[in-house]
């Protein structure tokens, strides 16, 4: 499913003078990864939140297969895309399992409830990503990196074509960022498409992305993340200390497929 962001420009109130994002183009392309990278306050929980209509553009249009998103349905949204957001308001007495099983509503009728085939998908999920352990366990017994891979989970039990995920491994330890990030890259692989945000450039060039460069509310680049995450294209965002790990007097840490 091909998405089109076109002329983009968002303000929190209409009558501001800043203007968070100002003039996004942007076309993502079904089957790809794509990483959102910038500063902190650069627009890019901003433009995964329009991407997930959990906010209204102040100008522009953001199509799914060329249909603004603006006159689908919530429901039918359900079956398009699965939003992950930094943290969730959720209520601590609610069972890990009966909570990723909320993922499979958007394959039911209304008022119908999860069956056999949909609570399979609830197991497996949850063994795919090394939280079977959590699923007798309420949400407000298992920590915050815990919850986090809860969320990323019921996204995936959605099933659907495109995953939007704002920040998914910024509360998570080195050990589960990397468990997360390679099952994205399997998921990848089965033709999901997928948007994410990320203070890591390392992320992108793990995930061979392709990479959104946002400055300021404005895109100042784009393209494949082995040839955009260079330092002389990070300096103007990140600063003149960006440097590459040969130039350190160390070797940095990481992981390997």
């Amino acid at each position: 499913m091909n998405i089109k962001i076109s002329n983009l420009s968002f303000k929190y109130e209409k009558k501001a003078k800043e203007t968070v994002l100002n003039s996004i183009n942007l076309e993502i392309k079904p089957g790809t990864i794509n990483v959102l990278l910038g500063l902190n306050g650069c627009g890019k929980t901003t433009l995964i939140k329009l991407l997930s209509g959990l906010m209204k553009p102040t100008e522009g249009t953001i199509e799914y297969d060329g249909r603004n998103l603006q006159t689908i349905k919530i429901r039918e949204r359900a079956k398009i895309f699965a939003y992950v957001p930094q943290q969730a308001n959720v209520t601590n007495d609610i069972p890990v399992r009966q909570y990723l099983s909320y993922g499979t509503t958007n394959t039911l009728a209304f008022y119908e409830h999860p069956g056999k085939e949909e609570m399979e998908r609830v197991e497996d999920v949850a063994e795919r990503l090394h939280i079977s352990c959590l699923l007798d366990k309420n949400l407000g017994e298992i920590s915050g990196g815990e919850l986090q891979i809860v969320l990323i989970a019921c996204s995936l039990i959605q099933n659907t074509e495109i995953l939007l995920l704002d920040e998914p491994t910024s509360a998570l330890d080195m050990k589960n960022q990397n468990l997360v990030l390679s099952i994205l890259k399997d998921v990848a692989k089965e033709g999901k498409t997928i948007i994410l945000s990320s203070h890591n450039p390392n992320h992108a060039l793990y995930l061979d992305s392709n990479v959104v460069l946002i400055h300021d509310g404005v895109i100042c680049d784009e393209g494949p993340a082995k040839e955009l995450i260079k330092v002389e294209k990070l300096k103007p965002i990140y600063g003149e200390h960006v440097c590459v790990s040969r130039d350190l007097g160390y070797d940095e840490i990481s992981f390997k497929d």
